[in-house]
């Protein structure tokens, strides 16, 4: 049995094929949930006049899966200079449909435009909006070929050519302005790849001693001079400029290199939002073989973009200016929490400007150890002093997240955060002047949180696209530029609360004029999530109703950041329920007080998972007896089954992830609306085992708090002890509790660090559990020595808690049987393939029943349509084994000629 995209599983009952010799299905309604087609994604114009509708692949086929890679510096290439297909997500469509503007038009027709029809071989990524939202651009691989796709949305026109252009790592596409795009090419499509050669001498490496260098189990390193070449031939690329040319009224796309600026590797390149300039970020030799590319030394320059006719046509030259940065490989930063990079780090234009620069540099070295007022500065580079005059913004006392700039360019809008303290702050920086002058500024504190405490969340600045094509915070002014009252929109997509997920959108006002009179480094907010400004909420999920809403995007068809007050907001908002998926909704919503529910539904999706409709969705809480943490899960019953009725105790499938906190009050903070739609994917879901009449508790609460007073860093000394007390309540409460669970028959399950904590539970729980599935996890801790997870001790530091984590070294008989299902080819730090073949060869010597699937060509996550079947037949097979009552339900035979009807 071959499987692939298109094939479906044969409608019989069970497990069907042979599990020893060939792919098999798992029963007819679980296969029917690997086969469910997903929603398109949305993508809306900054006009908000069009919506893009994005047709995704779905799983792919073993001969995807198969195609020749190229492994080299951390990353897994394609041999067309992209990255991997085999280990990304892409589209096979493209449908745009207008939308309308005015509110007395919401109800008006829309038309609809396919742009893509369907196709599987047709793969696209990399869509951009232009500023003006008219023009849709967009990347197509079609057979070992590449094309540079433009949609002129307003003539219903497609324009196509090819270019060879170079993904390996970041987008290679953005608009210079409405009508330019600047690309990246691959430098070196015309030439030979680098053939590796017999080696002339030993491998060497070497280590001075005079710094402790340690880095995480990253795959695919620098090995050696041919994996040198191999990357710089791959990712090399040329810039160009793609404009939009219309002769004789037809349209083309005419491609001009950017001469005077060589070949090279970039992992960054933007223009400044008036167009004049060019930011590169590039990747010098020599490259580290101690990390991946992520890591290499990089450089940051800037060059003037200068544009000529030449016989009817634009040519362009880059002219350098100067030398903004240059950082070294960092093989430290990520030794430590809240360590960053020595020297000027992350630059990048600021929105609100028409060419100013800014980057953060660190004040301690990036040693989170140092003990310094403050740790990390902003500055900006102006283009009137040639960027070689440093103009500070703002110093931080922990470390810099992000920055967001107004479109008028008077308000900046800076977070810290430092990992230790989980403490974060948002800054105001107000400049003041007709023309913003950095050097005339107030600074104000905005709000102050503990961030890993979801409920204190005030939620996101939301953005949009300024005039001149760059994302910028919205904002709300009488007048565009007027230096008086401002109103930022502020939206939380989860509204974390007691009574579950509610997300709301919140508008708060600012006294510019007043800001001074504000202390700058002392929190007054009194409980409130805010210091400074008035909140007012004109949002919220109809949490009363049954319903689960989120706001996906604010329509603005101003062709800017800037919203009037004097009118209303638009809204694209999704409502589902339990039973009903995610559909789409337009809502025009007041800006100054809690709006109605006046809405048009845009979207029609069916339900997807019709196996497993009837099912029952439920938050429940409950306390572990180690401290008396509150816990919170969210529980699924199959169609037929109430919560109150203990007539007939269920099988249970326990499925969780373990997370660490330095608080017991955040990690008692419920994460799940009880109105949100399950959304399934097959892999990893385990609401497919609804279909075997299993109840299901996704995701319980598996806090593993710090221990050690006020360092958060210890938190895993306890790690066995806080895992099982936090399991046996979860099981204890469904089973004698509410009495709705068969003891005898739960298993537990989980993927990754859930595979690990899988393999725990079965060792230090004693018979909680009756088997466990345990996907593509890690058990022996040596083998990531220099820190795994959230745990940056080294093994020489903590050698005892390396020790007591690691199931390896504490396996016994005694344990339940476990299936282990690993990728092929995991490309993820830490869990090698390899952990699950030693772990299984160990289960084996121990005397556990265990069983070892190992799904060819996959990464961490599963991706063949094949590999997720067989997965979830063998899945199947071992809950029905292990811990299904046989008596009552339909049985696997153990012989092959059973097993093998399909």
């Amino acid at each position: 049995m071959t499987g692939g995209r298109q094939e479906k599983a044969k409608s019989t009952s069970g497990v069907r094929g042979n599990l020893d010799e060939e792919y098999c299905f798992p029963n007819k309604n679980v296969a029917s949930l690997v086969d469910a087609k997903e929603a398109p994604a949305l993508l809306i114009s900054p006009n908000g006049k069009y919506l893009a509708h994005l047709g995704p692949s779905g799983l792919k086929s073993l001969q995807e899966m198969s195609e020749p890679e190229v492994r080299t510096a951390g990353l897994r290439l394609s041999t067309d200079f992209t990255k991997s297909f085999a280990r990304r997500n892409f589209y096979i469509s493209l449908q745009i449909e207008s939308l309308p503007v005015k509110p007395d038009t919401i109800k008006s027709k829309r038309e609809k435009f396919q742009v893509v029809p369907e196709n599987i071989e047709r793969r696209l990524l990399h869509f951009k909006w232009n500023s003006a939202g008219d023009t849709f651009a967009f990347c197509e691989f079609y057979k070992s070929k590449v094309y540079l796709n433009v949609c002129l949305v307003e003539k219903k026109k497609l324009i196509r050519k090819e270019l060879r252009l170079n993904d390996t790592l970041c987008s290679p596409l953005k608009w210079i302005d409405t009508e330019k795009i600047l690309v990246l090419k691959a430098a070196n499509s015309t030439r030979t790849p680098p053939q590796r050669s017999i080696r002339s001498r030993p491998t060497t490496d070497f280590h001075d001693g005079k710094e402790a260098k340690l880095a995480p189990t990253f795959q695919d390193l620098i090995k050696d001079e041919y994996d040198e070449e191999t990357f710089t031939y791959y990712t090399q690329s040329q810039l160009a400029v793609v404009s939009i040319a219309n002769n004789d009224g037809k349209s083309n796309l005419i491609c001009n290199d950017i001469r005077r600026i060589p070949p090279a590797i970039y992992i960054d390149f933007d223009t400044s939002p008036n167009g004049r300039y060019l930011k590169l970020d590039e990747l010098p030799a020599p490259f580290s073989r101690m990390v991946s590319y992520k890591f290499f030394a990089r450089r940051t320059t800037v060059h003037k973009l200068l544009a000529h006719n030449n016989n009817k046509e634009t040519q362009y030259k880059g002219e350098f200016v100067r030398e903004i940065s240059k950082l070294d490989a960092d093989e430290l930063s990520y030794s430590a929490y809240d360590a960053r990079r020595k020297g000027r780090r992350s630059c990048w234009w600021s929105e609100g400007h028409g060419a100013l620069i800014c980057f953060v540099e660190a004040l301690d070295d990036g040693n989170p150890n140092t003990d310094i007022e403050y740790r990390d500065r902003v500055c900006a580079l102006q283009e009137n002093d040639a960027f070689t005059k440093e103009v500070e913004i703002i110093k931080l006392a922990s470390g810099f997240r992000q920055m967001g700039v107004l479109e008028t360019g008077d308000l900046a809008i800076v977070t810290e955060r430092w990992w230790k303290t989980k403490l974060e702050q948002t800054w105001l920086v107000y400049f003041k002047g007709g023309s913003p002058n950095l050097l005339n500024k107030t600074q104000v504190l905005l709000s102050e949180r503990i961030y890993e405490d979801k409920y204190s969340d005030p939620g996101n600045i939301q953005y949009g696209t300024s005039r001149t094509g760059t994302k910028c915070p919205l904002h709300i002014r009488k007048k565009f530029g007027e230096q008086d009252d401002v109103s930022l929109v502020l939206y939380n997509n989860e509204g974390a609360g007691e009574e579950g997920y509610i997300p709301f959108l919140d508008i708060i006002t600012i006294d510019l004029a007043n800001l001074e009179n504000i202390s700058s480094r002392s929190s007054s907010n009194n409980g409130s999530a805010f210091n400074i400004g008035d909140v007012t909420q004109i949002w919220e999920s109809n949490h009363e109703a049954g319903k689960f809403e989120r706001i996906h995007a604010i329509l603005n068809s101003s062709g800017s950041t800037f919203l009037s007050d004097d009118d209303s907001l638009r809204v694209l908002i999704s409502q589902e329920s339990p039973e009903q998926p995610p559909n789409h909704y337009l809502c025009d919503l007041k800006t100054n007080k809690m709006s109605g529910r006046n809405a048009v539904r845009i979207t029609d999706y069916e339900h997807p998972y019709p196996a497993i409709k009837g099912y029952s969705k439920h938050i429940i809480k409950y306390s572990r007896s180690l401290d008396g943490v509150t816990l919170s899960a969210t529980l699924y019953l199959p169609a037929g089954h109430d919560i109150n009725d203990k007539g007939q105790k269920l099988p249970l499938f326990f499925w969780a992830y373990p997370r660490s906190f330095k608080s017991a009050s955040a990690a008692s903070r419920l994460t799940d609306s009880p109105f949100r739609f399950p959304e399934i994917i097959p892999f990893k879901s385990p609401l497919v085992w609804l279909t075997l009449g299993f109840a299901i508790l996704d995701g319980p609460a598996i806090p593993i708090i710090a221990t050690a007073g006020d360092d958060p860093s210890h938190f895993n000394d306890t790690f066995v002890e806080q895992l099982v007390s936090s399991a046996e309540a979860a099981v204890n409460y469904l089973c004698s509790d509410l009495g709705i669970c068969d003891p005898d028959r739960v298993a537990v399950g989980g993927h990754s660090y859930g595979g690990f904590m899988t393999a725990n539970l079965l060792i230090h729980s004693g018979n909680l559990f009756s088997c466990g599935i345990a996907r593509s996890g890690a058990y022996n801790r040596t083998l990531t020595p220099f820190g795994f997870q959230r745990e940056k001790r080294t093994f020489w530091d903590a050698p005892e808690v390396y020790a007591k984590m690691s199931p390896f070294f504490n396996l016994h008989s005694n344990m339940s049987p476990i299936l282990l299902v690993h990728g092929g080819d995991d490309e993820n730090n830490g869990t090698y393939t390899d952990q699950s073949v030693r772990m299984f060869s160990a289960f084996r010597a121990s005397g556990v029943v265990s069983r070892l699937v190992v799904l060819p060509y996959e990464g961490h996550h599963y991706r063949a349509r094949e590999n997720v079947m067989h997965c979830l037949a063998e899945t199947e097979n071992w809950l029905r084994k292990h811990c299904i009552d046989k008596t009552q339900n339909e049985l696997i035979s153990e012989t092959s000629n059973e097993r093998s009807k399909i």
